[in-house]
C-alpha cells in the first residue's frame, strides 16, 4: 500500500496520510455509535460493538474483515471499553458509569454468551470513558482531561504513578511553556472526548482524533510531546465521542451512516 509521508515544517514530528485498509460491517439494528475495536489474541478475529446498551450490536471478524459471528450478537452488558485479557483467555469491558467490570462467557467459537462481573464500582474516569488495552503492561488506559490515567487489569485498581500528561499540540520544536500544567477536567475543544487509543509505538504510545484538522495525533508517554499526525481522508465524518479505536495496527472511525467500522493504515 501506498502511503505519502508529508514532513511538516517548524515542527518535529511527522504527518502522514492514512487510507482505508479494512471495514467492518456492523449488522442492522439499534444504536448510532461505535463503541471499540478489540482484537481476540487467540484467534485474531475483530471484535466490534455499537455502543450505548446492552442490547446492541457486537460482531466479530475475520481478517478479511468477513463478519463470522451471529448477526443477533448482542454486547449483552453496557460496555464501553473492550479488551482481551490473555490470562482470562476472554474478553472484559468497562461499563457505563459505575457499573464497574465484566467477564464474558464465551464458547469454543469465540461467541459470547454470558458475562461476570469482574470489579465493582466506577473504575474510570468518567462515565463514558472507553478502556483500551496495554498488553505489555497489563493495564488498560483512559482519557482523563489532558492526562491518560492507568489502571491494572488484574485488580481493578488505579496504578497512579502511571498517569501521563499529554502536551497538547506541542512538539520538539514547539515545546510546552516551562509552567505546563495538564488539565485534568476536560480536553481541549474539537477533540473526541471519550477515547484515548494506546498504540505501543515507540514516542507514539497515545493516540487522540482531532475532529477539527481531522488528524489523530500521536504523543509519547515519556515527554508528553506529540511526534506524528495521520491525516485521514477529507470526507470522513469525526464526531467528539466514541467511534475511534485502535486495534491489529489499524486506526479505526466508525461511519454512523453506513454502519461501518473503516480501518486506515
Amino acid at each position: 500500500m501506498f502511503f505519502l509521508l508529508l514532513i511538516t515544517q517548524g515542527f518535529s514530528q511527522t504527518t502522514r496520510e492514512i487510507r482505508k485498509s479494512i471495514e467492518l460491517k456492523m449488522p442492522a439494528g439499534s444504536g448510532e455509535n461505535g463503541g471499540t475495536v478489540a482484537v481476540n489474541l487467540k484467534n485474531r478475529n475483530l471484535y466490534a460493538t455499537i455502543v450505548g446498551n446492552k442490547t446492541y450490536s457486537m460482531a466479530f471478524f475475520n481478517g478479511a474483515g468477513e463478519m463470522v459471528s451471529p448477526p443477533d450478537l448482542a454486547l449483552l452488558a453496557d460496555v464501553r471499553g473492550l479488551w482481551y485479557n490473555p490470562a482470562l483467555k476472554t474478553f472484559q469491558g468497562n461499563l457505563f458509569g459505575t457499573g464497574g467490570w465484566v467477564s464474558y462467557v464465551m464458547d469454543d467459537a469465540g461467541i459470547p454468551y454470558d458475562v461476570k462481573p469482574s470489579f465493582a464500582g466506577q473504575l474510570q474516569p468518567g462515565v463514558n470513558s472507553v478502556a483500551v488495552f496495554n498488553q505489555r503492561e497489563n493495564a488498560v488506559h483512559y482519557l482523563k482531561g489532558n492526562t491518560v490515567v492507568t489502571y491494572d487489569i488484574t485488580t481493578g485498581n488505579q496504578v497512579k504513578e502511571k498517569t501521563y500528561a499529554l502536551k497538547i499540540g506541542f512538539t520538539k520544536k514547539n515545546p510546552a511553556p516551562a509552567d505546563y500544567k495538564a488539565d485534568t477536567a476536560k480536553i481541549p475543544a474539537n477533540y473526541n472526548t471519550t477515547t484515548v487509543i494506546y498504540t505501543g509505538i515507540t514516542n507514539a504510545e497515545f493516540g487522540l482524533l482531532n475532529i477539527a484538522t481531522k488528524e489523530i495525533e500521536l504523543y509519547s508517554k515519556n515527554d508528553g510531546l506529540m511526534y506524528q499526525k495521520l491525516k485521514l481522508p477529507a470526507d470522513v465524518q469525526l464526531k467528539d465521542k466514541f467511534n475511534f479505536a485502535f486495534a491489529n495496527n489499524t486506526y479505526f472511525i466508525f461511519d454512523r451512516i453506513k454502519r461501518i467500522w473503516v480501518g486506515y493504515r
